[in-house]
C-alpha cells in the first residue's frame, strides 16, 4: 500500500512541479494559452480522480485530505475561468508544490494499510482542517474498531465548529437569546431556563452542549427537527462516553456521522468567515 501510495503522489507531484515551470516561464499578465488551462485542469482533477480517493483507502490524516483539496479545487475553478490572472494562479500553484512535500515526506515516514472496514471519509471528505485533528484521530479510531472513541471524536469536532460559529456571531448575541428565551412563558421555548452571560471563548466552552443546540435553535441556524436529531447524536456521544449495555453498531456510527455533517459540519450557516 505504501509503495502504491508514494507511487502515485509522486507521479502528481512530478506534473504539478512541470506545469509550474510551465507556468513561470509564460509571459502574459493573463493566461489565454488553451493548452496550459487544459493541463492545468488536467493536474486539478488528477487530485480528485485519483489521488484523493487512495488517501482516504488508506486513512491518511482527513485534515491533510482536506487540505489538499481546498487547493485543488481553487486550481480547478481557475483553470475554468477563460482568461485568468497568472498572478492568481502562480500562488495556488507554489502552495500545492509545498502541500506535496509535507504530503509526500508523511507518506515516506507513516506506515499504511488498506481499510476494508468502517470509513468516515464520505463524510467529512472536503472539510477545512479547522477539525481536522479530531476528525484525524476518529478515523484513526476505526483502524482498531473503536467505534465509541470515534463517535466522542466526532462530538467534538461538531462543538468546536458550534462554538467558533456562535463566537463569530457574537458573545452579547449569544448571551441575549438564553435570557430572551428565559423569559419565554408560551410556545417552543418556554421550557428554557439557563441564562448565560458570556464574554469570551473560554466561558462559552463551559456552557452544556445540549444549552449551545438550544440557542442554535432560537437564533435559526438549525430548525426543530435538526435540533432534535443533533440531541440524538448527543446521546450517541454520551452513549459512546459512559459504561452501559448499548452497543454502537456501524449503521449507528454512519447515522451519527451524516447527521454531524449535513447539519453542522458542511452546513453553509456555519461556515467560518476567516
Amino acid at each position: 500500500m505504501k509503495d502504491k501510495l508514494l507511487e502515485v503522489t509522486r507521479s502528481h507531484f512530478a506534473s504539478l512541479t512541470e506545469f509550474q515551470k510551465r507556468v513561470g516561464r509564460y509571459s502574459g499578465a493573463r493566461i489565454q494559452a488553451g493548452s496550459l488551462l487544459s493541463d492545468a485542469q488536467g493536474v486539478a482533477t488528477s487530485w480528485f480522480d485519483k489521488v484523493r480517493p487512495l488517501l482516504e483507502s488508506a486513512s491518511l490524516a482527513a485534515g491533510m485530505i482536506a487540505q489538499g483539496t481546498d487547493i485543488f479545487d481553487r486550481m480547478l475553478r481557475e483553470a475554468k475561468k477563460p482568461k485568468p490572472m497568472k498572478g492568481a494562479v502562480t500562488p495556488i500553484i507554489s502552495e500545492g508544490v509545498e502541500f506535496y512535500r509535507d504530503l509526500i515526506h508523511q507518506i515516506e515516514t507513516g506506515s499504511f494499510s488498506t481499510t476494508t472496514g468502517l470509513n468516515i471519509a464520505p463524510y467529512i471528505g472536503g472539510l477545512s482542517s479547522d477539525e481536522g485533528e479530531y476528525l484525524d484521530e476518529a478515523q484513526r479510531c476505526l483502524n482498531v474498531n473503536a467505534l465509541r472513541g470515534c463517535i466522542v471524536l466526532g462530538w467534538c469536532a461538531t462543538i468546536a465548529r458550534i462554538q467558533a460559529k456562535l463566537a463569530e456571531i457574537g458573545y452579547d448575541k449569544f448571551s441575549d437569546a438564553t435570557v430572551s428565551m428565559a423569559g419565554k412563558t408560551t410556545g417552543r421555548f418556554k421550557f428554557y431556563k439557563n441564562k448565560h452571560s458570556v464574554a469570551s471563548l473560554s466561558e462559552l466552552q463551559r456552557v452544556f452542549d445540549t444549552d449551545l443546540l438550544w440557542v442554535l435553535e432560537f437564533l435559526e441556524l438549525i430548525d426543530g427537527n435538526q435540533h432534535e436529531r443533533l440531541r440524538y447524536c448527543f446521546e450517541f456521544r454520551n452513549n459512546s462516553a459512559h459504561p452501559g449495555l448499548a452497543p454502537i453498531s456501524g449503521e449507528n456510527l454512519y447515522s451519527f456521522y451524516s447527521d454531524i455533517s449535513k447539519f453542522i459540519l458542511k452546513n453553509p450557516k456555519f461556515a467560518l468567515a476567516s
